[in-house]
């Protein structure tokens, strides 16, 4: 049984939005350069923040949304549902609408596009979309992440990636291997043979991961003298060990948690491809082989071929993992990597990094290193950082 004051306001909402519908299909149509916001009010609800809004004339969905929740849009739906046919065009859109909400940001904009798409442009839903979108805070990273199951196979994480096995080339993926990829958890530790962590080398940490002289350095160097012994950093099983190109002497282990850790450079072999390994073994000898200025170790960590950076789990300065489960999030050009229980905090306007720490019991220099940004770093509205 519904409510008669809310009965009464939906078949209000649902007058308002017949009345109009008639006359959205030529009439938005040509009018869909136009921009307003003259109907909105964001500010009253969000003070902090001045979303933009995209408008395509002056209709919605529903004139008073900012009155509904999503139950009452449901109870909305279901009260239309007894006198529609399933297919009217209406309980459609009303059903888009509440799906958007548990959609991403990413998710919502393409929903949009093929949405001006259709050879009659919904105006109304589009408004409303934008609305939403402007108004409310979207989990960027909140899609329910997919799980590597355990694998009995020979090779670790087989089914992940599809049976490849190369013992030649250190990457040899191709992007389609993770093109559908949305968000993964990687339980780095603690589940089957995935059993502990051991830093590779511990030593003073000379060049991270992300751009340095122009080009992408994708891994983390850590200084050590030649016949240093370097260790495999999971369980896993030796995929590649030989000599190539600038990588000098690598040695590639595919773990049971599903990524792949490369340690290049290497003086001697202490492995062979097929191998099985455990957290700790030693793999190789520290050296300066390839394209190296100086002994070091160059560690990678990639999921598919992807590389991701080890700092966003591994403490160098403690030598331990900073979390037990890891989640990566595609993104245009790789992966996003953070521990799982992360949180983000978007930028309003007004915000300094200073008061954001503040707010989150943590200093500028913290969120700096885990955002990779500068100290002094000019913030955006609407900008999104990791805050723990």
């Amino acid at each position: 049984m519904y409510k008669t004051p809310v009965v009464i306001l939906l078949f209000l909402v649902f007058s308002a939005f017949v009345s109009g519908e008639k006359k959205l299909g030529e009439e938005e149509n040509k009018k869909n350069t136009g921009s307003s916001s003259e109907n909105l009010k964001p500010e009253e609800y969000y003070a902090d923040t001045v979303p933009a809004v995209v408008m395509y004339g002056n209709r919605f969905l529903f004139e008073n949304i900012e009155l509904f929740d999503k139950e009452t849009i449901r109870e909305y739906r279901d009260s239309l549902a007894k006198r529609l046919s399933p297919e009217d065009e209406l309980l459609k859109q009303i059903n888009l609408y509440l799906r958007i909400q548990s959609m991403t940001r990413k998710e919502i904009y393409h929903i949009i596009d093929s949405l001006f798409e259709l050879e009659k442009i919904p105006f109304p839903l589009i408004n409303q979309i934008n609305y939403y979108a402007a108004t409310h805070p979207i989990e960027e990273f909140h899609k329910e992440p997919e799980i590597i199951p355990t694998d009995t196979s020979y090779y670790p994480a087989n089914n992940y990636y599809l049976g490849q096995w190369n013992t030649q080339i250190p990457h040899p993926y191709k992007p389609e291997l993770y093109a559908n990829d949305t968000t993964v958890e990687i339980i780095l530790v603690g589940r089957g043979k995935s059993d502990a962590f051991v830093m590779p080398v511990e030593n003073t940490l000379t060049s991270e991961f992300g751009w340095r002289d122009g080009r992408p350095h994708k891994g983390i160097d850590i200084d050590l003298e030649v016949w240093d012994p370097v260790k495999a950093a999971f369980p896993g099983r030796v995929r590649v060990a030989r000599y190539y190109g600038g990588y000098g002497r690598v040695v590639v282990i595919r773990h049971y948690n599903g990524l792949e850790t490369l340690y290049a450079h290497l003086h001697r072999f202490k492995v062979k491809p097929g191998d099985e390994v455990k957290a700790g073994d030693v793999i190789g000898l520290g050296g300066s082989s390839g394209h190296s200025t100086g002994s070091h170790l160059h560690f990678e960590v990639r999921y598919k071929g992807v590389p991701i950076n080890p700092l966003s789990f591994i403490s160098h300065e403690e030598s331990k993992l900073v979390c037990d489960t890891l989640i990566l999030k595609k993104t245009k050009h790789g992966f996003a990597s953070y521990p799982k229980g992360t949180k983000f905090y978007v930028v309003k306007k007004g915000d300094s990094l200073y008061e954001i720490a503040k707010k989150f019991g943590t200093t500028t220099s913290h969120l700096a290193k885990i955002n990779g940004i500068r100290r002094n770093s000019i913030l955006v509205v609407g900008q999104t950082l990791r805050v723990i």
